[in-house]
């Protein structure tokens, strides 16, 4: 699977929607985003979402493939 790397984007058009985190993996969103000095969670999240629909597989039922690779953060 390829690295995720997180990179500086210019600001695009963004439309605001709810979603429901669970608490403890909103923490560790905090903490990778001040822990790595980044822009925003907004940001960080947005990078992990293009990051996760680029790579991710499915099988011949539609059911996503689960591989688990550790993920690096420049």
């Amino acid at each position: 699977m390829n690295k995720f790397i997180v990179k500086r984007r210019a600001r695009k058009e963004y439309e605001q929607i709810t979603c429901r985190i669970e608490v403890d993996l909103l923490e560790e969103v905090k903490n990778v985003v001040l822990e790595n000095d980044l822009d925003s969670i907004n940001s960080f999240i947005n990078q992990c979402l293009r990051y996760a629909i680029k790579n991710i597989k499915f099988d011949e039922n539609s059911n996503i493939i689960e591989e688990v690779d550790e993920i690096e953060l420049d």
